[in-house]
């Protein structure tokens, strides 16, 4: 279930949230963290994280970027491919091309399109495990941040997904300490939402009405309550 305008998934572990520059980010503080997270804290932090990656992602940029590339990996060689023959390929005394030149020519046009490859994706690379770098170091921080004061097993930890070159959505995820989950009093077959946990004694489903024995169905919780018959009995009449 999405919560917050669709941006936050929650789980039994952890609380994931979708973030974009474009998009207010989600003010509420998830109520699996109150008890430990401020609202000035919250803000602070999900504002950091969508500063940071934003200055390691240009959309447009990087897509007319690809698309360079991608038409230089296949251009530069097909076009210096003339050119590397003419200077590379010779032929014996009989007329046929020597077997060493050819080898040497597809090497060199091997050469200009793995070069190709690197002068285009390399800076990107570079570029893009700058930003991640950057930003899990952030969320080292505040993950040291709250296991001092909140204690070892007692901490959120904070784990971030920067942009991709084909995905602007920045993904936070939020692991929940282990006290952050507690089992739900429902009953299992309710129809409840994502955040009410599921029971965590696996035999639960069977308390009501009772667990089947080996090799026959569950009863069914609708229609095993028994309806006494009306009374259709005319009231006798006594004389007192």
């Amino acid at each position: 279930m999405f919560m917050f305008s669709n941006a936050v998934r929650r789980n039994a572990n952890e609380i994931v949230l979708y973030l974009s520059p474009g998009q207010p980010p989600p003010t509420t503080v998830p109520f699996e963290l109150q008890n430990q997270i401020t609202a000035g804290v919250w803000d602070l932090r999900i504002s950091s994280v969508i500063q940071a990656c934003s200055g390691y992602s240009k959309p447009w940029f990087e897509r007319i970027w690809m698309v360079a590339a991608l038409i230089a990996f296949i251009a530069a060689p097909i076009a210096l491919q003339p050119v590397v023959f003419s200077a590379v390929l010779r032929r014996d005394s009989l007329g046929p091309l020597t077997a060493e030149s050819v080898v040497e020519a597809k090497a060199i046009l091997f050469g200009i399109f793995i070069g190709t490859i690197l002068v285009f994706l390399l800076p990107i690379a570079l570029w893009k495990l700058m930003g991640r770098t950057h930003v899990n170091r952030m969320t080292k921080r505040w993950t040291d941040a709250d296991r001092q004061q909140f204690g070892q097993n007692a901490a959120p930890q904070w784990r971030v997904k920067s942009p991709g070159i084909f995905r602007n959505s920045i993904v936070l995820s939020i692991g929940l300490p282990p006290d952050a989950a507690r089992p739900s009093l429902f009953h299992p077959n309710a129809y409840l939402p994502s955040y009410i946990n599921a029971p965590r004694d696996a035999d639960a489903d069977y308390y009501y009405p009772y667990k089947p024995e080996p090799g026959f169905p569950r009863m069914g919780v609708v229609g095993n309550v028994p309806l006494y018959s009306d009374e259709k009995r005319e009231l006798a009449y006594q004389r007192v």
